[in-house]
């Protein structure tokens, strides 16, 4: 027969782990009930290939995960421009947010480095493979944090090209251009002594259509043909002469932490779906692009190589005088020509 002290203890045990379970389920169940509300600022115009692809993203996440993430996506303005999204995302003051990595220079210069690099051979579907690969994303989430935010996913366009109102067809006639352009193209540009100035983009059509400038370099030919300036500028230069822009998705550090695990995988599934769907976007309309301009008399122009070539020696060169001036960014062009050695380019 057990002492009345051990079956009052055991009675105890036995109360103390029901009510163990009982919190336990009932914890779970909260946290499964637990709706998170994302307050997204877009940069893009409504037409634009990311605005598209993030529209049906924010659907397809709240869909997968029954309503249990919200994403509220602003149309490009509403509460700040591009070049503040970066910090704003960093400091909580919205969620999330599509933003271009040129704009972060002042807060992580990787960020800008990594921005279309100035000779950068790959193309849209390299440069996405690039960066999944798991080394490198983690180095760009790694840095990412060290300003409190989430690396989500790579929203990678066209490199940018030279849009031009004369044909360049030798060295001298690109050395005889004043052209429009800016950060490390502008550098670039600056080290083969070709003039360049800075105009705000809203100002690059009527610039050209005047004359102040005979050739810009500001986007993608598909960005031309938004913008309009090849009506003014009918030159359309390939190849581009940088790598794909590394325009990107990014989360609020602490609402991702925030996020149940089980949340964070229907989550990456559909960011990496969304710059899949993002290079597909601008793949088709690509070519739809060129036929509407070359109708209405732009011209695409083949630089000459040896243009190509001088062009693509000095902008390597810059990476490493210029371009990787704190520790991430060495590590970053490090990782770039580790990959360029592995898919076989020869510079």
């Amino acid at each position: 027969m057990k002492h009345p002290a051990e079956s009052k203890t055991m009675i105890t045990a036995v109360v103390m782990l029901l009510l163990a379970v009982v919190t336990i389920v009932f914890q779970g169940k909260a946290h499964a009930d637990k709706t998170y509300k994302f307050t997204m600022q877009n940069m893009f115009s409504l037409n634009h290939p990311i605005s598209i692809a993030v529209e049906k993203m924010g659907k397809d996440i709240t869909a997968e995960s029954k309503g249990r993430i919200n994403i509220q996506i602003l149309p490009a303005g509403a509460l700040m421009g591009g070049p503040n999204i970066f910090e704003s995302v960093g400091m909580g003051a919205i969620n999330m947010g599509t933003t271009c990595s040129c704009y972060h220079d002042g807060i992580l210069p990787v960020a800008a480095t990594a921005f279309a690099l100035p000779g950068d051979p790959r193309d849209v579907e390299q440069i996405r493979d690039f960066i999944y690969q798991e080394e490198v994303l983690k180095f760009y989430r790694d840095a990412y944090s060290s300003v409190d935010v989430f690396y989500g996913a790579p929203m990678v366009m066209d490199g940018y090209t030279i849009v031009s109102k004369k044909p360049i067809q030798s060295w001298d006639d690109l050395k005889k251009l004043k052209v429009r352009a800016s950060g490390s193209i502008a550098k670039t540009l600056q080290k083969m002594e070709i003039p360049t100035v800075f105009i705000p983009f809203s100002e690059i059509y009527v610039a050209l259509s005047r004359g102040t400038i005979d050739a810009e370099i500001s986007g993608s030919h598909t960005e031309s043909f938004l913008a309009g300036t090849y009506e003014v500028a009918k030159y359309q230069t390939v190849p581009d002469i940088t790598g794909a822009q590394n325009c990107e998705l990014i989360l609020n550090l602490k609402s991702w932490n925030e996020l149940p695990d089980d949340l964070k995988q229907i989550f990456e599934k559909n960011l990496k779906s969304c710059s899949a769907h993002v290079a597909e976007l601008f793949a088709s309309e690509n070519k739809d692009i060129r036929a509407k301009m070359e109708a209405k008399g732009a011209r695409y122009v083949e630089m000459p190589k040896e243009v190509v070539k001088k062009w693509t020696t000095t902008a390597l060169r810059m990476w490493d005088e210029e371009l990787a001036k704190d520790p991430m960014s060495v590590r970053y062009i490090e990782l770039v020509k580790k990959d360029l050695k592995t898919r076989g380019y020869d510079l």
